[in-house]
């Protein structure tokens, strides 16, 4: 089941024409649906990290953890939010501020002292929303309070997070309308590349694939 770039990229136009007016650049979400997968089985659960090569196009929220005074100064720097030990301990008596938070970046790094911390403040709020830090080799988000800040932010910003725990359906963002139609559809092929990679079955666990604008009407990608 080969998918054409060609066709992609028809469905892509097709979403953008079909959006409903509004005053404000919208997203491109790409919807795919899974079909022959036992969720029962946690091998076959996806909560992972993967880059696109062009990025969802949209500015990116990073807040950093960290215990340590030297990581959360060079994160500062860098115009990061950083929550330290003892912020993370007021979340963990304040619910309602850690929803809020969570709420508010699209990502948590943390250095790998602080995950015992996070697991009780955030954890509780950041595990249902998928945004709890990943580690290698799903992801980049608990590192080494060492870790060079920089290049780290630099790869966030073409990094989306791909969900599938209850039901047999992935939703992602895939750029912005004012993108061009052919970097859209290179995004949306490394995103249906790495399910091909890391299914069971490849593409044949795919059933259907959608593509569809913030306020506009879903268009189906003919495969």
């Amino acid at each position: 089941m080969p998918v054409n770039s060609d066709i992609i990229k028809k469905a892509v136009k097709e979403a953008k024409n079909n959006r409903n007016k509004g005053n404000f650049v919208q997203t491109l979400d790409l919807s795919i649906n899974l079909k022959e997968i036992d969720l029962k089985q946690p091998k076959n659960r996806i909560n992972t990290e993967i880059i696109l090569p062009h990025g969802p196009g949209k500015d990116i929220k990073i807040c950093v953890c960290t215990t340590s005074g030297d990581f959360a100064l060079r994160a500062r720097q860098e115009g990061l939010t950083v929550l330290d030990k003892d912020a993370l301990l007021e979340l963990q008596k304040n619910k309602k501020e850690a929803k809020k938070i969570a709420k508010q970046f699209d990502f948590f790094i943390a250095s790998v002292e602080v995950m015992p911390i996070i697991a009780k403040s955030l954890g509780p709020v950041l595990g249902p929303q998928g945004k709890m830090p990943l580690g290698p080799p799903k992801g980049s988000g608990i590192v080494p309070p060492t870790t060079n800040i920089k290049p780290l932010i630099e790869k966030y910003k073409k990094t989306i997070r791909l969900k599938m725990r209850k039901s047999l359906q992935i939703n992602c963002p895939v750029g912005k309308e004012d993108m061009d139609d052919d970097l859209i559809t290179e995004n949306i092929l490394a995103v249906i590349t790495f399910l091909e990679n890391n299914l069971e079955k490849g593409l044949k666990n795919i059933k259907s694939i959608f593509i569809k604008t913030t306020m506009g009407h879903s268009v189906k990608v003919k495969i």
